[in-house]
């Protein structure tokens, strides 16, 4: 039913202000057993599902399948139980700059075709005083959540690094990972900083100042954007490899104006990424964990986003070598049973074809 009727209504309503709605009412209802099992419920028929052969540790960190919600989805950090009850393995809040900022004029997302959007938010976030006090309400739950981390709009690139830092190491004691997003093309400036020597900057400075806060080590992934060449691609691994990563993310959205103007030619110069079903940004995107896999998989895990909206295209990523697969743009899509359906979906196909366990696929794409 969602499908049929309830998402072809929604994609003719603005999506922002519906987005934020659905995540208002999911977080009210992670507060009472009662609401808590009317989520699980709504996005499993039943009883949260789980196999042990969907079961992943990536970076040290053990998740029950290998579906992560995306940044961008919780930018504040509300709902991420509700998340977890509806079946997702973890979530990744943000991304969040030091203070907090209203990002880009409104409206700034859009369902440009079925399962396809555009947005251009710009981090609109509280700050990281304000996701901080979100993410104590979770501190000491079992649920797997990262916090992805960006700059405000003003920071230039020379105080970039000290920025990222300090967010880091703000946030870093109620995270299970963070991630460097200096990707997003709705900031900007932001993706120059994916150049080797920036990007060695920040690293270096995140590192350096989480390691000397905590007690505890925690893994830090980059994440890139889908449109930047290969010989970039190796710089960012390069980097990577020398600061001590645990691994890249890939990948953000798509400012192809070819891809936009798919979708009518009022988009092809509309400013903002385009994120979901569309098969060039897949493809975009799977070049890249593909490439990545290939150069560096023994030395970094790769997580897969962009395009996930069924069982075959999270099984395309994991194949293709990712050992996570976040979904954003397809939550909205297939509504709150996506990722019993796809998790269901792995599991049917590791028994019709008689594999042990889901990590057993990685990369099996690329196999000589």
């Amino acid at each position: 039913m969602y499908q049929e009727y309830i998402s072809p209504w929604l994609d003719r309503r603005d999506s922002e202000t519906w987005h934020n709605r659905a995540k208002d009412i999911m977080h009210a209802a992670e507060t009472t057993p009662m609401t808590r099992f009317a989520l699980e419920l709504v996005g499993n028929g039943g009883r949260r599902f789980t196999d042990p052969r969907l079961q992943v540790e990536s970076a040290g960190i053990k998740f029950d399948n290998p579906l992560v919600v995306a940044a961008g989805w919780t930018p504040d950090g509300k709902a991420c139980h509700a998340l977890y009850l509806l079946g997702f393995a973890g979530v990744t809040v943000g991304s969040v700059p030091e203070f907090g900022q209203p990002g880009n004029p409104k409206p700034r997302q859009f369902m440009i075709g079925h399962g396809v959007a555009l947005n251009r938010k710009g981090f609109a976030n509280p700050g990281m005083k304000a996701v901080r006090r979100m993410m104590k309400r979770y501190e000491g739950s079992r649920i797997p959540i990262g916090i992805s981390i960006g700059k405000n709009k003003e920071v230039s690139d020379r105080d970039a690094p000290a920025a990222y830092a300090r967010v880091a190491t703000y946030l870093a004691p109620l995270a299970r990972w963070l991630v460097i997003n200096v990707s997003s093309p709705n900031t900007p400036g932001l993706r120059n900083l994916q150049g080797k020597e920036l990007l060695t900057d920040i690293m270096w400075n995140v590192q350096g100042t989480v390691r000397q806060s905590m007690s505890r080590s925690i893994p830090i992934f980059i994440k890139i954007d889908p449109d930047m060449p290969l010989a970039a691609v190796d710089d960012v691994m390069m980097v990577a490899v020398e600061t001590g990563a645990a691994g890249i993310i890939a990948a953000n959205t798509t400012v192809d104006e070819r891809i936009k103007r798919k979708y009518g030619e009022r988009w092809a110069s509309e400013p903002g990424g385009v994120s979901g079903s569309d098969p060039d940004y897949r493809d975009k995107v799977d070049e890249k964990i593909t490439h990545i896999y290939r150069s560096v998989g023994n030395e970094l895990d790769v997580w897969g986003v962009g395009g996930i909206d069924s069982t075959a295209s999270a099984i395309r990523k994991i194949k293709r070598g990712a050992r996570i697969v976040k979904i954003h743009t397809g939550i909205r899509t297939l509504g709150p049973r996506v990722a019993s359906m796809i998790n269901r979906g792995i599991a049917d196909y590791l028994t019709r074809e008689g594999i042990a366990r889901v990590t057993d696929l990685i990369g099996t794409d690329l196999a000589a």
